[in-house]
């Protein structure tokens, strides 16, 4: 930093940004202000409600992020809010969504969700992450959202993640690099911030940084050929900003998490990887960082450490104590204020990138011309139905051939049994239903197989434990399908979430793969099912070997195998 101000310069852009002592004048409270986004929650959380009001108009927040909490049914409402809250800050206002595709969408009702990133991945068409990017994007910002927190660029090896998952684009941090840098320019071509996350890399804990801090043990040679190659794409991409994780990487230091660690964001993310956007943390009240060091010590020890926007999605009080302890940490020493400035300047940068002073306001009515629009739909489409992969056809029973007195039975645990039997009807009529939910799991499992006794074949659709929502019963989704499979009848398996289910019943001799059961996932495993397409996904993670070996074992030689 010069003496009045400070140069920005990555591969999409060189500017100088005048300090807040020349040209507009920034007291300690708003700099601070500038660097934090937080959400808002409470009676009245799908407007500005007082939650809102004070955390843009008192403590003058540079960003606000948007949970499904605050996203109303009718989109025009919601556009409608974040038009208000542009109108009362000080500054034009970084709004953010998680808007990932597949499960992690903040905006569900209304738009256009894409297959998740692991379906992208299965595709084996990088160009598709690139179209669904800009479909997301050109819909995100005729709402009033200008920041995505994706695409997350996690290479997930690790099977048991239990937070990742789909989420990642696959195992290889090859394909995972190219998918990314295609998705970053989607999004910044349309006019919305691009994130990549979570650096250092989350893709290989088994624990949910929501619930505990994780540590990734390897070496830095394991490092760089893995976790940090998609991130040095992104960079090289342009990408505008990237999110920390709350993962310990003690081959880079062995004392602190990512996010509060000078050596991991000043030194290896600024200084060896050179990257000169906006570093945004992951909700420093994930319980990472919350039960370990207390959110707002944490806030202040991340700005030590090289973040430009720390992020506190849930509680005021927890918001208030964190903008606190910032300026408690400036006054006494212990930040310099002109740390703030480099900061402050980054963020001022971005915003004038992407001209976000003349886009305060979008029109409610517009969004009708714009959302789900038909070619987004018929992207959406062909994502799933070349997404949908056929692991194991062992029997040769896709495609499922029934008379019309042949009857299918769609059962399981997992929600997705409704969903799934109504896209089975659309291909075969005489089709059955049964939800398993709670109860004594012997009489259900007696009631399940006494149903699936009258049924000529059977389509179950399983799924592992999910983050935020009620778990399946996991051992009796396991005995159900094994029990299932036991009756030697058609039996089809259809894992709607990750594809790692296929270890708890190796027996299973047809099973498919959705990666998400949304944008039209579940709807084309059924097109799969009955010869309506080809199958034409491939896994783009690995099934642990001792699946393979188990079912080896008892499959006998000369039976295709898919893996």
């Amino acid at each position: 930093m010069g003496r009045d101000g400070i140069w920005i310069r990555n591969p999409c852009l060189s500017v100088f940004i005048r300090g807040p002592k020349k040209g507009m004048y920034m007291t300690l409270e708003q700099k601070i202000g500038a660097m934090l986004a937080y959400g808002w929650a409470g009676e009245g959380e799908t407007g500005v409600n007082a939650h809102a009001q004070e955390i843009v108009e008192q403590m003058q927040v540079g960003g606000v992020a948007l949970l499904g909490r605050n996203v109303s049914d009718d989109l025009r409402q919601t556009a409608e809010t974040l038009n208000e809250l542009q109108s009362i800050s000080r500054e034009p206002l970084f709004v953010i969504g998680d808007q990932e595709g597949g499960m992690v969408a903040r905006f569900v009702d209304g738009v256009t969700v894409f297959p998740s990133n692991m379906a992208l991945g299965a595709t084996g068409t990088p160009h598709f992450a690139y179209k669904a990017a800009a479909a997301t994007a050109r819909e995100m910002a005729a709402i009033g959202a200008n920041y995505n927190f994706a695409p997350c660029v996690d290479v997930n090896n690790n099977p048991d993640n239990p937070i990742i998952g789909t989420r990642s684009y696959g195992e290889s941090a090859e394909k995972v690099a190219g998918l990314a840098t295609w998705a970053i320019k989607g999004y910044q071509d349309n006019g919305v911030i691009a994130c990549a996350k979570h650096f250092p890399g989350h893709g290989d804990t088994a624990v949910d940084t929501h619930l505990a801090l994780p540590s990734v043990p390897y070496p830095r040679e394991r490092l760089d050929e893995v976790e940090l190659k998609p991130f040095k794409a992104a960079i090289t991409a342009g990408v505008a900003s990237i999110m920390t994780t709350h993962i310990m990487f003690p081959a880079i230091d062995p004392e602190r998490p990512s996010t509060l660690s000078r050596k991991i964001i000043t030194g290896l993310l600024r200084e060896e990887l050179e990257f000169e956007g906006v570093v945004v943390t992951d909700c420093m009240e994930m319980k990472a960082i919350a039960d370990n060091f207390g959110t707002p010590e944490a806030a202040v020890m991340a700005i030590e450490a090289g973040v430009d926007l720390v992020l506190v999605c849930h509680t005021l009080s927890v918001q208030r104590e964190a903008r606190e302890a910032i300026i408690k940490a400036v006054r006494d020493g212990r930040i310099s204020e002109s740390r703030l400035d480099h900061s402050v300047a980054r963020i001022r940068a971005l915003k004038e990138r992407y001209s976000l002073g003349s886009r305060r306001r979008v029109d409610p009515a517009a969004l009708a011309s714009i959302l789900r629009r038909p070619e987004h739909l018929a992207l959406q489409k062909t994502i799933a139905e070349r997404s949908v992969t056929l692991v194991r056809g062992e029997e040769g029973i896709i495609p499922l051939k029934l008379t019309p007195e042949e009857r299918v039975l769609v059962i399981g645990l997992h929600p997705t049994v409704e969903p799934l039997y109504e896209a089975v009807k659309e291909y075969h009529e005489n089709a059955g239903l049964m939800r398993i939910e709670g109860g004594d799991a012997e009489d259900a499992l007696e009631s399940a197989l006494e149903a699936a006794a009258h049924a000529d074949a059977l389509i179950v659709p399983t799924c592992p434990k999910e983050p935020w929502r009620a778990p399946v019963n996991q051992e009796l989704q396991t005995r159900l399908v094994k029990s299932l499979a036991g009756l030697g009848g058609r039996l089809i398996v259809v894992a709607v979430r990750e594809p790692y289910d296929l270890r708890q019943f190796p027996e299973v001799r047809t099973y498919i793969c959705t990666y998400g059961y949304r944008g039209g996932s579940l709807e084309a495993a059924a097109e799969l099912i009955f010869g309506k397409i080809e199958p034409r996904g491939t896994l783009p993670v690995t099934i642990p070997e001792e699946t393979r070996q188990v079912h080896e074992e008892s499959a006998g030689s000369g039976a295709p195998r898919y893996f």
